[in-house]
């Protein structure tokens, strides 16, 4: 009941102006796209890749601020990353699915929008969790239109957070 509080109280959060303008939001990262010979990329350039989607802390969050009418595809492509991670032969990637939630705000935010909130504790540390990586390791064949279905249910991009535990509210011990 706790964490579900805790998330709630950040998912709410981040679908605020003030958060949604914060300096850790960021685009989801770009998968690498082969241009098609004889013709240019028409319409603006994409949004910088972000350096990394590694976790190098306690805990992590990252928060998403999806289109009300896009959920449904939005928890379709992830449903995809998790099968991506338990079809994978890398023991980091499984690691990864053991402790990789995502939770969905059942309040809609400015605009109706609807923020999603993956919570990992503890992460596997300075692993990507890059979805775009995942899906083209696991699905290289469908990667370009999965991530396609997936960008195009984003409002903004993601506020990622790295996490360490202050303190417990719980009256019982428990080890980090």
């Amino acid at each position: 009941m706790r964490l579900r509080s805790y998330v709630f109280v950040l998912a709410l959060a981040a679908g605020t102006p003030a958060a949604a303008q914060a300096p850790t939001a960021q685009p989801p990262a770009q998968p690498p796209v082969a241009p098609v010979a004889g013709q240019t990329p028409a319409g603006p350039p994409p949004p910088a890749v972000p350096a990394s989607r590694k976790f190098t802390s306690d805990a992590g969050m990252m928060f998403s601020v999806i289109r009300p009418d896009k959920t449904a595809d939005f928890e379709a492509v992830m449903g995809r990353v998790k099968e991506g991670l338990a079809k994978s032969d890398d023991a980091k990637r499984k690691q990864q699915a053991l402790s990789w939630v995502l939770y969905k705000g059942l309040e809609s935010g400015l605009g109706g929008n609807i923020v999603y909130v993956w919570f990992i504790n503890p992460p596997v540390k300075d692993v990507e969790y890059t979805v775009t990586d995942i899906l083209r390791e696991a699905f290289p064949n469908e990667a370009q239109d999965l991530w396609a279905k997936y960008q195009a249910c984003f409002v903004s991009g993601q506020t990622m957070l790295n996490l360490q535990q202050v303190l417990s509210m719980s009256p019982v011990v428990v080890p980090k």
